[in-house]
């Protein structure tokens, strides 16, 4: 159940910001993105030294356990933040629609439904389910082809990106960068 309030967060909180990057003045975006990541970071702080009761509630239930508390939130952020600064409006938002859609779909699919593992735990069908909703998204926005190359090139990205590396910080990169070439 964790998985899947977390990855509805996710979901929510990335389509969300892909609508203000369309919507809003590029450095208004940007101070609110830099806003939410300094919230989680002054949550955290807030939730290690004073061990306030709402943060503890909140923490509990969408968050992994770990030694870094809110990490993958942060994480995704920064890599919402990094997309922000490198791409135009369009392929920004779009980087950060896949991160949300996809990868929300993606790990929900692989850890409901995952069979075949492949790497790292990933999943064939969460693999494949972060390609088909990519094919999908993009689709609305550039033609069938590119569509099905991004789609491809990112969910490979998605897939080998080491362990040590997180993919809330790849996925929006790599389709950004494949959308603005």
């Amino acid at each position: 159940m964790l998985e899947l309030r977390r990855n509805v967060a996710h979901l929510i909180l990335g389509i969300f910001l892909a609508y203000l990057v369309v919507s809003l003045p590029h450095a208004l975006v940007i101070v609110i993105n830099l806003s939410l990541i300094g919230c989680l970071l002054v949550s955290v702080y807030l939730y290690n030294e004073y061990h306030i009761a709402f943060l503890a509630w909140l923490f509990a239930r969408f968050d992994r356990p770990s030694k870094f508390t809110a990490r993958g939130a942060i994480i995704f952020f920064v890599g919402t933040l990094i997309a922000i600064l490198l791409f135009a409006p369009e392929f920004a938002a779009l980087s950060i629609l896949v991160l949300a859609v996809s990868d929300s779909i993606a790990t929900i699919t692989g850890h409901y439904a995952g069979k075949h593992k492949l790497l790292r735990g990933k999943t064939l069908e969460g693999t494949s389910a972060f390609f088909v909703s990519t094919c999908i998204i993009l689709a609305f926005f550039v033609t069938p082809t590119r569509a099905l190359l991004v789609a491809l090139a990112t969910s490979l990205a998605e897939l080998v990106t080491p362990a040590y590396i997180d993919d809330n910080l790849i996925i929006p990169v790599v389709t950004g960068l494949l959308l603005s070439i």
